[in-house]
Order: C-alpha cells, then sequence, then structure tokens
C-alpha cells in the first residue's frame, strides 16, 4: 500500500509540472517560416522592350510641371475636358483661326443676344420692312453672318458652334438680297428671325444639315454693312466711354464688348477675296484697327486706361487714314 501510494503521489508531482511548463513552452515556440516565390529575373533585352519606366520620375516625366494642373484635372473630374483620346474639348472649328484672341466665346454669344433685339424691333412688318426695316436688317444680318462665321472657325469652345456654319450661310444669304424691302425679302428676312429665336431658345432649326466650318469671307459679309457697324459702334458708343477714367472704370464690360467686336471686323476686313485686302497699305489698316481695338480690350484687363487711350488713337490714326486713301 505504501508502493501504491508512492507510485500515486509521483504522477500528481509529474502533471503539475507538465502544467507549469506547457504555457512557457507556448510562448516560446519558434513560428514556423514562410515560403515565399522568388520575383521574377528578367534579362537585358526583355527590359529593353518593356512598355513600363524603371524609374517613372526620371524617365517618364518630361518638361516642366504645367502652371495649371489643378485647374485641368478639375475639368477632367467634371467630364467638360478634352476626351479620353486628347482631343479638342469643342467640336468643329479651324484650328489655327486665331479667332480666341481676337474676341471672346461670351462677347459673340452676348452680341448675338443683342442683335437679336435689334432684328425683333426692324422685322416687323411688310410695309416697314419696305420703307427702311430692309436696309439695318441688311446690316444687321451681316453681322450675324459674321459673327455665326467666327463661331464655325472658333478653335475653343462658344456657342452654338455646331449650328453655326449653316447658320452663316443663311443669314449671309439674306443679308445679300436685303438691298431691296420686297415682300419676298421680307417673309426671308421673318424666317431668320425665327430661326435665330430658336437658336436662343437651345433648338437647333437646321436638324441633319451640315456646312464646311471655314469660311469662305467674301461670301460672308460686305465691306459696307461692316463699316456702317463699326461706324455706330465707336463714335457713338465705345470712343465717349475712354474720355475720362471714371467712364472708364465704370464700363468695363460694355468697353470689352464693342473693343472686341472692333477688332474682330478689323480681321474679317483683311481676309483674303474682301474688297482691298490683298492690297498692303489697306491690309495695314485693318491691322492698325485690330491692334488698337485690342489694346483696348488688354487694357481693360490690366485696369490701364492710358493703355486703353493709345489703343483708341490707333483706331481714329487708322479710320481716317483708311478713309482719305479708299473712301
Amino acid at each position: 500500500m505504501h508502493r501504491t501510494l508512492c507510485c500515486a503521489l509521483s504522477w500528481l508531482i509529474l502533471a503539475a509540472a507538465v502544467l507549469l511548463v506547457s504555457p512557457s513552452l507556448a510562448q516560446t515556440k519558434a513560428p514556423q517560416a514562410v515560403r515565399r516565390a522568388q520575383p521574377p529575373k528578367f534579362d537585358a533585352a526583355a527590359t529593353a522592350q518593356s512598355p513600363f519606366y524603371r524609374d517613372a520620375f526620371a524617365e517618364g516625366l518630361v518638361g516642366n510641371r504645367p502652371a495649371n494642373l489643378g485647374q485641368a484635372a478639375s475639368v477632367a473630374s467634371t467630364g467638360n475636358g478634352p476626351a479620353a483620346g486628347g482631343g479638342s474639348p469643342a467640336t468643329g472649328g479651324v484650328a489655327g483661326s486665331g479667332w480666341s484672341a481676337i474676341i471672346s466665346s461670351a462677347t459673340v454669344e452676348d452680341m448675338v443676344k443683342g442683335l437679336k433685339l435689334q432684328v425683333d424691333q426692324n422685322v416687323t412688318t411688310p410695309t416697314d420692312f419696305a420703307g427702311k426695316g430692309y436696309k439695318v436688317a441688311r446690316r444687321d444680318f451681316s453681322i450675324l453672318a459674321m459673327l455665326f462665321a467666327i463661331a464655325g472657325e472658333y478653335e475653343s469652345e462658344v456657342r452654338w458652334k455646331k449650328e453655326a456654319p449653316l447658320a452663316r450661310d443663311v443669314f449671309a444669304r439674306t443679308a445679300a438680297n436685303a438691298k431691296v424691302g420686297t415682300p419676298q425679302v421680307y417673309q426671308e428676312a421673318k424666317l431668320r428671325k425665327d430661326e435665330l429665336t430658336d437658336l436662343l431658345n437651345g433648338s437647333n432649326p437646321y436638324g441633319g444639315k451640315e456646312a464646311e466650318a471655314a469660311a469662305v469671307w467674301k461670301d460672308v459679309c460686305g465691306r459696307s454693312p461692316l463699316m456702317q457697324h463699326l461706324e455706330a459702334a465707336w463714335e457713338p458708343a465705345l470712343k465717349p466711354l475712354l474720355s475720362d477714367k471714371a467712364k472708364f472704370a465704370a464700363n468695363r464690360d460694355e468697353i470689352v464688348k464693342h473693343a472686341e467686336m472692333l477688332a474682330a471686323i478689323g480681321q474679317v476686313l483683311s481676309k483674303p477675296g474682301m474688297p482691298d485686302a490683298d492690297d498692303e497699305e489697306y491690309a495695314k489698316f485693318c491691322n492698325e484697327l485690330r491692334d488698337g481695338a485690342r489694346g483696348i480690350a488688354d487694357a481693360i484687363k490690366l485696369d490701364n486706361y492710358d493703355a486703353a487711350v493709345a489703343g483708341s488713337a490707333r483706331i481714329t490714326k487708322s479710320c481716317i487714314q483708311c478713309h482719305e486713301s479708299y473712301r
């Protein structure tokens, strides 16, 4: 019995020792090694033909960081920027036309809206149209044809760009016909008036039809209607707004609109095919008109009244010299 008791005590002592040692063994047990795949190896030829850069920052980035990088990212995120393939954000237009440097898209839109109001006033009844309405309509339709021609060639986004080439052609045709105030011309003018209303209301009266974006300027507008608009916009409208600094500061938007329109007219007058455009002296006068008017518009951005006065002087000089030689 004594031997049995001793044996039992021995087993109890052994069990207790195991319980005491086991947590220690669990804590100190080394983790099993994780087997990982070896990285691939490429030979020199494969690396040379790879479409990926070994160092994207050192090899892939060329040139200076764009100044408007944040703006570009914002435009792309809203879906209004260039297409994924890197194309122009606007469809149509004529690459390198240069119109965006002469007249802003806002001025194009504002002038079309303003001319719409004038057309509404002058295309009313056959009797009024036959009296003097057709003469004013000819001028306004010619300017509308010019603006739609500019919109059709515009190298960036501008309103009515898709419809502009067809609008250019139909308004140019009506302007050419409006040398008389017959009932037929009145009906044609009334149709243009309705189409202009549709355009401004967001619909396309020329749906399904197409025309070339590039304008044949001699077929768009005559010199006489352009000069009529220039005379009405320069002496009575724009020039008084440049008479002192107070008026200059108080009429910034109006000054820009008139100045950009004069710049556009100067550019159109010197287009190939326009009367006397191949005459070097005449082209110089047109360029002076354009550059003087652009100088006024730029002076607004810089808040530089003296620069605006200098631009005004260039316009006056070019007009006087041109009329002495070509009137």
